[in-house]
């Protein structure tokens, strides 16, 4: 696994710090929702767009083939079918991004249902109130 969820994790953190300093409630939910999406959409947008390239490998193999019979240099054959090995790693290497987007877009969508689970209650108590909100400084030192 890369590096990308724990950094997905550390910034889960300093969101929740930034939280702590008075970042509003429903902007965090929507920030979180957004990041959440657009690494779906990321996620989905690598898997659509490099899915052509096992055809292409195939295809380059195949010339390697054609190539052979028509009796073609090994070195020219072998060139071909390391070409198609290389499309093949960047098409994993593609893959583990993907899944890595489409991880974290979980992770984003978990510590929002976390963060309304904590304060949605308290957020909705404090919409509904009868009367104004104290500065937030009364509130930060209970």
């Amino acid at each position: 696994m890369s590096d990308l969820v724990p950094a997905a994790r550390s910034a889960l953190s300093a969101a929740a710090g930034v939280v702590s300093d008075g970042v509003c409630y429903s902007i965090l939910l929507a920030r979180l929702t957004v990041a959440g999406q657009a690494l779906r959409h990321m996620s989905q947008l690598a898997h659509h767009t490099f899915g052509y390239i096992e055809d292409c490998a195939r295809s380059v193999d195949q010339l390697a083939e054609t190539a052979a019979s028509l009796h073609v240099d090994a070195d020219t054959v072998s060139e071909h079918h390391q070409a198609a090995q290389i499309m093949r790693s960047a098409l994993a290497e593609a893959e583990a991004m993907a899944s890595e987007c489409a991880e974290m877009s979980t992770l984003f969508q978990q510590a929002s249902e976390a963060h309304q689970a904590d304060y949605g209650a308290v957020a909705e108590a404090a919409q509904s109130m009868g009367v104004d909100m104290a500065d937030r400084t009364f509130y930060s030192n209970r």
